[in-house]
């Protein structure tokens, strides 16, 4: 099984057997422990290693748990995630349970690249007219890219909006090149 097919699998379970309410929470301590694992190479190598026991892992991450205060629903899935040896999948596992819980209340995020900072008022037309267009609640993560010369990119999911100046030449020159 690949990671995306690990981060499924663990994405449909924390949402179909977590509250709603309790998924945001669930989401920010798996981010929590994954970049305490990140920072921490010991940590990784007991957890994701095969050179202790399991019983030395569950020790272990008791401990770290409880000093991180991680709910019950967390410590079932990072247990699960770590007996099965699928903490290398973690920021995958994460990934996914976001676009999953969005998925679930309608949400979504589109990623807006412009060569200048947006205005405020743009973007507010920008997000109502995306809303319209996918009828999903949006959040606007803005990034700025000076290479585009002018316009902007929306990047809603798989779909890509290309107003760019930069975009607009390169239709141009496949034009004028066939």
């Amino acid at each position: 099984m690949n990671k995306a097919q690990i981060a499924k699998k663990y994405s449909r379970s924390l949402i179909n057997t977590i509250e709603v309410q309790d998924i945001p929470k669930v989401i920010k301590e798996l981010i929590t422990f994954s970049k305490l694992i990140e920072a921490n190479r010991k940590l990784k190598l007991l957890f994701a290693g095969q050179i202790f026991s399991e019983e030395e892992q569950n020790r272990a991450l008791k401990e770290l748990l409880s000093y991180l205060k991680i709910s019950l629903q967390s410590e079932k899935l990072l247990k699960l995630i770590i007996i099965q040896k699928h903490l290398s999948a973690i920021k995958e596992i994460i990934k996914a349970s976001i676009n999953l819980y969005n998925e679930k209340l309608k949400k979504t995020t589109a990623v807006v690249i412009s060569s200048v900072t947006l205005e405020k008022n743009y973007i507010n037309r920008l997000e109502s007219a995306l809303k319209a267009l996918t009828r999903r609640d949006i959040d606007i993560e803005s990034h700025i890219d000076p290479s585009l010369l002018g316009g902007f990119i929306v990047k809603v999911g798989s779909t890509v909006y290309d107003s760019s100046l930069k975009g607009q030449l390169r239709l141009l020159r496949a034009e004028l090149t066939r």
